[in-house]
Parts: C-alpha cells; structure tokens; sequence
C-alpha cells in the first residue's frame, strides 16, 4: 500500500513538471515570436513550429482550424494592447488567415477571419525567406 501511495506522488508529481515545462516554453518562445515572421517545420522544430504547437494546445478551435486546413508555411505573430495576433500564410494557396485573442483572458475562443489573398509581393517576400530558411537548414550538419 505504501509502494502504491509514493508511486501515485511520483506520478503526480512529474505530471506537474510537464506543466511547469510547458509554461516555461511558452514564456520564451513568445519573447522570441512576438513581431516576428517565422518558418514553420517540424524536424528539427523551428520556433514558428513550436509557437503552432502551443497555440494549437491552448485553443483546441485553433487546433480545429489546423486539422481542416493543414499546417501553413510561415506564422506572424504580435502582441498589441491585450490582443494577440496571429497570421497564417499558406503559400500555395496564395492565401493568409488572421487570429486574435484577448490576453487578459485566455479562455475565450480565440477569433479566425479570412481568407485573405496574399499580395504578389508578400508571395515573394514569404517565398524567398521560406527558401533562404531552409538552404540555411540544409547546411547545418
């Protein structure tokens, strides 16, 4: 009985230390993220992928969203008076999807609109910093 008491604790206990892991994630990648346009690739994560991850496990809409519609190319990200923006570019598709929520209050849905079209600059613009970005990834060993 007391093997089964501690072993409960145990599990209780590192169960809270993926929380605790997981806020601290997302403390710094936001520092990182905000007002900035970032490459989304799973292997190895880029911040824009880790930055998707988090918004898809703290807004399951989001996560919806994403289930529908696949992952995008790019993300931007900026924080303005208790708002917090995303945008998604999908470059084939030549489209972008934008997302705001409230930062006082993380429990409301976060809001979707689009598609917008993306501008034949932004394409390239997006384009060439996708390309750059990952020529660059391709010559780290």
């Amino acid at each position: 009985m007391r093997c089964l008491l501690s072993l409960s604790l145990l599990t209780l206990a590192l169960s809270s230390c993926a929380t605790y892991r997981a806020a601290w994630s997302s403390g710094w990648t936001e520092k990182s993220a905000n007002n900035s346009i970032m490459l989304i690739h799973a292997h190895p994560p880029t911040l824009g992928w880790k930055r998707l991850q988090y918004q898809s496990e703290l807004h399951p809409e989001f996560h919806e969203f994403l289930v529908h519609l696949g992952t995008p190319d790019c993300i931007a990200e900026t924080t303005h008076t208790h708002r917090h923006y995303l945008i998604l570019y999908y470059l084939k598709k030549r489209q972008a999807y934008s997302f705001r929520n409230d930062t006082r209050s993380v429990s409301k849905p976060i809001e979707v609109a689009g598609p917008y079209p993306i501008s034949d600059k932004e394409y390239r613009l997006l384009s060439d910093f996708k390309m750059r970005a990952l020529s660059e990834r391709e010559k780290k060993p």
